[in-house]
């Protein structure tokens, strides 16, 4: 019987790890989210933040704030808007989100019910998007396995918001079909205008945008 191994295959751009193969995938540097864990130069590094600047030649440079997911040391890498990073694809879990204290997020891992806290700046797509977690979300949690364990985590796809408000008629660009709303969380964005307050949406969570009716 033929039995095939690891070492007869060749896996484009793996990792090789006692419990799992981690692949990568490459987006522009522009593309980097808080939260993401790439590769960059054989190390697992946890991007913290994104600033834009320029050269004294003006080309676009873009600066990631990063942590090493292992040792814990910050650094910051610049980059050119052409260059490419390799983002890695980690171990995947569920968790319910509980709540926040101090610097972190309780999460809860339902099959075990173990409870995990996560640092807040690990919080895939930074600060700007915590105001869309709430009580008992299902919320992914990405493991580097075997270690260090888990290093960031991140918001479903979508999820159902009630709308609070709509702009006033008065302030809207004449012929919109979206207008600004605000929801029930304090959040901003557009629907439309069909919608009446009290109404559920649906947002997709990766770009902020209305998908339908809750």
């Amino acid at each position: 019987m033929f039995r095939a191994t690891l070492s007869q295959f060749t896996f484009p751009r793996t990792l090789r790890t006692q419990q799992a193969i981690r692949r990568w995938y490459q987006v522009s540097p522009n593309s980097a989210k808080p939260g993401m864990v790439i590769d960059h130069n054989g190390s697992p590094l946890i991007v913290l933040s994104k600033d834009h600047g320029g050269t004294g030649r003006g080309q676009a440079v873009i600066k990631l704030n990063l942590k090493h997911a292992v040792t814990g040391a910050r650094s910051t890498e610049r980059f050119r808007n052409n260059d490419t990073i390799e983002v890695m694809q980690l171990v995947q879990n569920k968790y319910q989100f509980l709540y926040t204290e101090d610097s972190k997020a309780h999460l809860l891992n339902m099959e075990t019910y173990e409870e995990l806290a996560m640092d807040l700046e690990t919080f895939e797509g930074g600060k700007d998007k915590l105001v869309f977690l709430e009580d008992g979300m299902d919320v992914t949690v990405q493991l580097l396995v075997p270690e260090p364990g888990p290093v960031s985590w991140r918001l479903p796809p979508k999820h159902t918001y009630k709308v609070k408000k709509l702009e006033s008629r008065l302030s809207r660009e004449k012929g919109a079909t979206y207008v600004p709303a605000t929801l029930e969380n304090g959040a901003r964005i557009s629907v439309p205008d069909f919608i009446k307050p009290g109404e559920s949406v649906v947002v997709n969570l990766d770009d902020l945008t209305y998908v339908g009716r809750g």
